[in-house]
């Protein structure tokens, strides 16, 4: 019987977890290993939006590194998150006419629950109303499911 991903803390087990996984094609298991390593990627970060954000880079950066094959630190987005703070990068990427390249790889691995647009629906009362639309409207744009606990202020 296979580890369970949600009770390790040690992304590189739960990256060999994850590569014998695909190997045995247990596509189920090797997702959960993902998604554990996105979670883990908040670790250390008290208040819970930072946390959520934090995960959704390292969901971007863990999707980069599986596809170029080695590990690739998203300088621009930490940069922006340390210079502006991450209220005002995660209403940038919200607002952004264009979609992030870390929006379509939450998207493209399945779990939209990692991208900014999600993460500013589930603290919609820390945003101002336009984003909080714009994060709407780009998510359903996608057939993305809302977040269970958000609640529409623009209703």
């Amino acid at each position: 019987m296979a580890a369970d991903p949600s009770t390790m803390t040690d992304p590189k087990r739960i990256r060999m977890l994850m590569q014998n996984a695909l190997a045995r094609n247990e596509e189920g298991l090797a997702r959960l290993c993902l998604r554990r390593i996105f979670e883990l990627g908040g670790e250390g970060h008290p208040d819970p939006l930072v946390r959520r954000l934090w995960q959704a880079v390292t969901a971007y950066e863990e999707t980069l590194k599986m596809k170029v094959g080695r590990a690739q630190r998203e300088t621009k987005v930490r940069k922006k998150i340390e210079t502006k703070g991450p209220l005002v990068a995660l209403a940038d990427w919200a607002t952004a006419k264009d979609v992030t390249p870390g929006f379509l790889a939450a998207i493209g691995a399945g779990m939209a629950e990692f991208t900014g647009e999600y993460i500013v629906l589930e603290y919609a009362d820390s945003f101002e109303d336009n984003v909080v639309q714009a994060a709407r409207a780009r998510l359903e744009g996608f057939g993305v499911a809302l977040p269970k606990t958000w609640r529409s202020r623009l209703t």
